[in-house]
This record gives C-alpha cells, structure tokens and sequence, in this order.
C-alpha cells in the first residue's frame, strides 16, 4: 500500500481520512519572491505523465497558434473586465437576470466562510468505468465541494470588493498548495480539467489581490504546474472526446494565471482544430472528428454513441459545458472561435441547438430510444445565448429557468453571461 491514499474502500463502504498540516516556509526576499514568479513565466510546462509515474516533457502537437501583440489580462478566465463592469452595472441597477444571480452568489459565498478546505496528501482518481470506482461518490464531490468555495468566494470579492471574500478564497487556495496534493490514477487529467479548474478560476479573480502573499502565490503557482498541469496537457493532446474539452478548459485556465503564452498558444491550437479536418493519431475519427451533420443533426460523433447511445446527451453535455468555457478564454485571447464551421458545414450553434431540442425538448435521440439526462451542465445554453440568435424555445427555456444549473462549467453562468450582449430588461 501507498504511503496515503485517501480512500480505503471496505465491503463498500468509503472511508475518508484527511489531516490536513499547514506548511510552514521561510520568509523569501523580494528578490526571491520575484526569481520565483519570472521562472513560472518560462516554456518549461509542456509535460507529459504516464499512469502513475512522473512526468516528462512532451511538445505541442500542432503548430501553436501565434500570440504576436496578446498579453494577459485579469480575470479572463470566466469573465473580463469589460464584461465584469458591465455586469456590476446591472447589480448595481437590480436587473436581471444579473441581479437575482448575484443574490444567489452572495448566499453561497457567506455560506463558504465556515468551509474548511480539506486537501489529502495523495487523491486517487480511479476511472470511471473501473470496478467499485470513486469518482461518483468521492472524488468528484471532493474536489468539487472545494472548487466550490473558493469560486464562490473569489468572484464574490470580484463583485464586491469585500476583503473577507478574498480572504476565504486564499485560505482554501493556500491549504492545497502548502498541502502538496499529488493526483494519481487512470482518470485524473479528466477530472482535474472538468472538476478542478475553478480553482484557477478563483486564482484569476484574486490576481490583484494585496492580501495574497507573493510567496503564497508563487507556492500555489509551482504546485499547480508540478502536480496538476501535467496531466491536462497529457489528455488534451491525446484525446479527441470530451476529454480533450475539459483539458483544453484546464490548460487554458492554468496559462491565465501562470501568465504561459506557451501553454496558451498550445490549446488555441487544439481549439482551433475542431473545425479542421484531422487524420493524425490523436483523434479517433478521421476528417470531421469534433463535430458532423447528417440527416440526424449536427452533433458530437465521439459522444452520441456513447454506451449505445443510452449516456449519448449526457457525454454530449460533458463535451460542452467545458468547451464553452474555453471558447470565452480563447475569445478574451483574441481568438473567437465561436461563428467557425467545419469543411463539412458543421458549425457551434447547429449543435447547441440540436442538443437542446434532445436534451430539454426530449426530441427523439436518434442514437438511443430511452437515453440518460443531467440537471446540470446548463451553462452551454447560457453562453451561446450571447453569441447567437438561437431557437426562440431556448430563450423561453432560459427566462424559466434563471440563474442556470452550470456546475461543473460556471455555476454562476447566469450571473457572468446572461444576456451580457443583449438588451437587458428591469
């Protein structure tokens, strides 16, 4: 047996043992501090791990996309400071659907002060499909309760100002790096980019935050790039399915708050591929890999059939309610892909739209006739909805349905997104 591994699974029953040490460091210089952050700027995050081991480096695997005149900027992970005033505005007004959404925010985030991070030494995130996996009852609600907390806490500050908000988002950020989680099993580059990367979101949101230490940030900064980036990179290159979606989200989020062009440049690169023709070894399907029309619809090939077809919308779902939030990075990039379509015709909006009408219209699913649904994952319907003119019905759905389920995307998509780019009504 390992030295920890947080889970002990007993005639089915899951036991959880966290202790969680504060690390204690020496105070660094100034001079310190600053060689620390200049070296997280550098090109040296391109890795690549194999099953438990350790990681090596691993180059692009297609031609970065140039960066020439982009810098960064902060927040632009799920939202930028154009969009982030625009947005106090309307609090600030009471419109909606801003201003119910933030009022949900605000409840979440007093509600976060009494969270206590809980970081294990090591985490096993076993596969899903492995036998008596832990994603569904632990890992997942693991790394999500945390993720939760510090999202909350950081765009609550974002919002407000408030320095107690901050302050609950630097602890928990702080509790994992000075912990020094390492992630082992078959799943954990899935998992960390679609259930771990609020917490880059939260790290974004605080970047001009006095109350972060330096040698707190740099810390964080080193064990992300260590422990966690690895194995995004890894599955954004080798994967074509919602896989690649959520890797892609957690590599871009990373190189926001690493302040990597190297690492953006990498996955606007893959972004930019699903609406390319590909036949190299990392895609499954040859040609129109990410998105195909037919007399079916426009949909996600590698999703649809999933399971027969029976979990076809749900991996759907997967695919885009990460996909959505890399597209608004790549936007804030200066990379919209969002109005691109394939040499076959395929395009974003068709495939929301088709995905809507199977998912909330229960339209017939062509690849299953009894086929499984999730509440949430919403975020996508949230999003498009300001970048297109789309079915009157999602509208309508949306009016209904305000502030979105977005967990494992934005779970506050309402708030950030909702008719941003539309007129708003009182």
């Amino acid at each position: 047996m390992k030295k920890l591994i947080v889970v002990i699974g007993l005639a089915g029953l899951w036991l959880t043992a966290v202790t969680l040490v504060q690390a204690q460091t020496q105070p660094l210089s100034q001079a310190q501090i600053q060689a620390q952050i200049d070296a997280q700027k550098q090109p040296e995050s391109l890795l690549r791990s194999k099953g438990h081991g350790p990681a090596q480096y691993q180059e692009p695997v297609l031609p970065p996309v140039a960066l020439d005149g982009f810098s960064f900027s902060h927040p632009m992970t799920v939202i930028n400071q154009t969009e982030l005033a625009e947005v106090k505005r309307r609090i600030a007004a009471h419109v909606e659907p801003q201003a119910s959404a933030f009022a949900r925010l605000i409840s979440d985030a007093d509600a976060a002060k009494n969270f206590q991070p809980d970081p294990p030494d090591t985490m096993d995130v076993m596969g899903g499909y492995e036998p008596s996996t832990n994603q569904e009852n632990l890992v997942r609600p693991w790394l999500w309760r945390n993720c939760h907390a510090v999202y909350a806490s950081a765009l609550a500050y974002a919002y407000t100002g408030k320095t107690n908000y901050a302050d609950k988002a630097v602890e928990v950020l702080n509790a994992w790096a000075a912990k020094g989680t390492k992630f082992v099993g078959g799943d954990r580059g899935l998992q960390l980019g679609s259930w771990f990367s609020p917490m880059l979101y939260a790290a974004d949101l605080l970047h001009d935050y006095d109350g972060w230490k330096p040698a707190d940030r740099v810390r964080f900064n080193s064990w992300w790039r260590s422990n966690c980036l690895p194995y995004t990179i890894e599955k954004m290159h080798e994967h074509s399915n919602n896989w690649k979606d959520a890797c892609i989200l957690g590599v871009m989020s990373a190189s926001v708050v690493l302040e990597d062009k190297s690492l953006m440049a990498d996955a606007l690169a893959e972004l930019q591929s699903y609406f390319q023709d590909r036949t190299d070894k990392n895609v499954s399907i040859k040609g129109a890999w990410k998105f195909q029309k037919d007399e079916r619809g426009v949909f996600l090939p590698e999703e649809v059939t999933r399971n027969k077809g029976n979990s076809g919308i749900n991996y759907t779902a997967y695919s885009f309610t990460t996909m959505v939030e890399a597209l608004e990075i790549a936007r804030y990039a200066g990379h919209d892909f969002w109005h691109r379509q394939t040499p076959e015709g395929a395009n974003l909006q068709d495939a929301i739209e088709w995905y809507f009408r199977w998912d909330i219209l229960k339209k017939p699913f062509p690849w299953s006739p009894n086929p499984l649904f999730n509440e949430a994952r919403k975020n996508t319907y949230e999003i498009a909805n300001d970048h297109f003119h789309l079915v009157p019905e999602i509208g309508e759905w949306l009016k209904k349905n305000r502030p979105v389920n977005g967990a494992q995307g934005d779970e506050y998509a309402t708030l950030n997104k909702g008719d941003l780019f539309q007129p708003a009504t009182k």
